[in-house]
């Protein structure tokens, strides 16, 4: 307990990354993740219409999942359906859906993830592994290159877990994600059916996702 309250402090000081089992020297290049809390308010517009995006793909009597994500939580909000299965390891977006009488909803329990209201561990990948979904739509914490990332490698092998059971695979992701790495590849480019985002993205960005962007 000692050394995790003195890893904590050093963490507050940005002198090292914690990583499950421990914790790394932070380097100017090292991604930090803000919490849920401090995510919530940043490039709300752009989440939205990433959001509307996203609903729009999803159909009647669809069976689907929506992981994690400050954008991802705005989904509810825009799907017009009188019959579809949410499912989530997410409790922020559980909360969305709880009073939804048309949606069916499944939160996966498991080991909460307070940083980002998430279950994770090993009673939340064992019972992942045996979901098939005819959608997902996965948050991420940067887009760099070919690979999407995200900052925990917890919630980085269910995504994976989740994107291997899926008939199509969404990339939840407003335009400020774009040439972000964070410290966990989720998957590569070629594994997502496409990149829902909004219309902030730069030409550079355009051309180099060409056939995978959705915005």
């Amino acid at each position: 307990m000692t050394i995790r309250r003195d890893l904590l402090e050093l963490e507050k000081q940005g002198e090292v990354v914690r990583i499950h089992g421990g914790a790394k020297q932070k380097t100017k290049d090292d991604y930090i993740e803000l919490s849920h809390l401090e995510k919530e308010t940043l490039n709300v517009n752009g989440k939205k219409h990433v959001a509307k995006k996203a609903a729009e793909l999803i159909e009647e009597n669809d069976t689907v999942f929506i992981g994690p994500g400050t954008t991802t939580e705005f989904i509810h909000e825009y799907i017009n359906l009188d019959s579809a299965t949410i499912i989530t390891n997410s409790i922020s977006i559980f909360n969305t859906f709880q009073d939804k009488e048309m949606f069916d909803v499944v939160l996966i329990g498991g080991r909460l993830r307070e940083r980002t209201k998430t279950f994770v561990g090993y009673f939340t990948s064992n019972w992942i592994k045996d979901i098939k979904v005819q959608k997902s739509f996965i948050g991420t914490n940067g887009i760099f290159e070919n690979n999407i990332t995200t900052a925990d490698e917890e919630e980085g092998a269910l995504q994976r877990t989740i994107i291997g059971n899926s008939h199509q695979n969404y990339i939840v992701s407003d335009s400020s994600k774009f040439g972000v790495e964070a410290f966990q590849i989720i998957c590569s480019i070629d594994d997502v059916t496409g990149i829902i985002t909004d219309k902030k993205v730069s030409k550079e960005v355009e051309d180099y996702y060409k056939g995978k962007l959705i915005n």
